[in-house]
């Protein structure tokens, strides 16, 4: 540990931008300031090679080029970045010319063209129309300079002695040039890519936990209104009983542990049954049957469901009196209208007297039942056991004849909970 925070202070001063950097700017800010060291070292190098070649013109050049990255540098210090790019943009242009017509096409002086053309789709100044004219000048003259090399003799001769070293150093200084050029944006470009697509899972997991997955590919294909009729689905309220008095006893991290730990139980049976949970209100859970993956027989589902959950919930305990938890719920089936709403918390749900009716069959029930409409109860037939409880007042529909759900009547067959 205390070797590598000496090895990132020891090398903070290049990788590291200062405070003043703008945030679009930081990435561009590190790689300005590797590759003018680079290029200043390395025209260093050159101007040994040139003074021991007898190339003179180019020895005072290569001072001016070194002079020219080291006031890049100062400018990239003070804030003026389009200044310092220009000063490099102008120098390995001029350079590539002077040297290509002093020692001829043989020393791959040319090639300067190529880190010209990087340097103007890497800068973040100009648009890209800029760019493609101005590489399309560069490799014109490019083209011309050759043209005029090819046709003419040098200014200079090299040396025999030297031609080796002027061949051999472009071989070397050319791949650094171009992976401190290029390098950087790859690997920013792979690290985007990757947070891009943690972020894009991210967001795919906590969408599906707010729509059903097949709502929710709809709502990214479409900008239309979704909203789809259901002639039967079947639908469950459960409530916790007294929840609001054991709230009242218990630490509010308390509260929510125990509210927790029994919908994530209620959540394992839904997944298992394959039905929908729709939403929590409080302490109460909603859950569907027939939507918007249709089922086989969506009253049978949710009737077994029913008696897991009322199975599930009685083991857990209330922390105070250590009394089993006791739940309410309520069924019923019918036609109702499904649909997303909202355009910045989605949700989706269901409307209809179907919801209503459940609803009211929850809010109506006994502690521990599980009431339903007497239609609900005929559609199963002769598969459940009920306990009639005759008319309920429901608000908005008078009275109402409900029964209880006792448990499956068939021999031999058991409940989710029961298995």
């Amino acid at each position: 540990m205390a070797q590598t925070a000496q090895t990132t202070s020891r090398f903070g001063w290049i990788t590291t931008a200062p405070a003043h950097v703008p945030d679009d700017l930081v990435r561009y800010y590190v790689y300005w300031r590797i590759f003018y060291i680079l290029a200043g070292t390395s025209h260093f190098v050159g101007l040994l090679l040139f003074a021991q070649a007898g190339v003179w013109f180019m020895v005072y050049f290569n001072v001016f080029s070194v002079s020219i990255f080291a006031g890049a540098l100062l400018m990239l210090k003070f804030g003026y970045y389009r200044l310092a790019f220009w000063g490099a943009f102008a120098e390995l242009t001029l350079h590539g010319i002077s040297a290509t017509i002093c020692v001829g096409p043989d020393y791959s002086f040319q090639n300067f063209t190529f880190l010209v053309v990087i340097l103007l789709f890497i800068q973040p100044f100009y648009s890209m129309r800029f760019s493609l004219a101005a590489a399309a000048l560069t490799l014109a003259g490019a083209g011309a300079l050759m043209y005029y090399t090819i046709n003419n003799p040098p200014v200079y001769m090299v040396p025999e002695h030297m031609a080796d070293r002027m061949v051999v150093t472009p071989i070397i200084s050319w791949p650094l040039y171009v992976l401190v050029m290029v390098l950087p944006f790859v690997r920013a470009s792979a690290r985007a890519e990757k947070e891009l697509a943690a972020a894009y899972g991210e967001s795919e997991r906590l969408l599906l936990n707010i729509l059903p997955k097949p709502i929710a590919a709809r709502l990214k294909a479409t900008e239309g209104m979704i909203a789809d009729d259901y002639d039967r689905v079947a639908v469950l309220f459960a409530d916790i009983v007294g929840f609001t008095r054991m709230s009242d006893r218990l630490q509010p991290a308390e509260v929510v542990k125990l509210l927790n730990d029994v919908f994530n139980a209620i959540d394992e049976l839904v997944v298992r049954y394959g039905v929908e949970k729709i939403k929590t209100i409080g302490d109460a859970y909603m859950v569907v049957a027939g939507l918007p993956d249709p089922v086989a027989d969506p009253d049978d589902t949710i009737a077994r469901l029913a008696l897991d959950i009322q199975a599930v919930v009685s083991k857990f305990k209330d922390p105070v009196t250590g009394e089993p938890v006791q739940v309410r719920i309520g069924i019923n089936s019918g036609k109702v209208v499904a649909g997303v709403i909202g355009n910045r918390k989605f949700a989706y749900d269901l409307w209809g007297d179907a919801v209503n009716v459940a609803a009211r069959m929850e809010s109506t029930g006994e502690v521990g039942r599980i009431q339903v409409t007497d239609d609900f109860a005929a559609g199963l037939g002769e598969r459940y056991r009920f306990e009639p409880r005759g008319a309920v007042d429901v608000k908005g529909k008078g009275r109402l004849t409900t029964s209880y759900l006792v448990g499956a009547k068939e021999t031999g067959r058991l409940s989710a909970a029961g298995a």
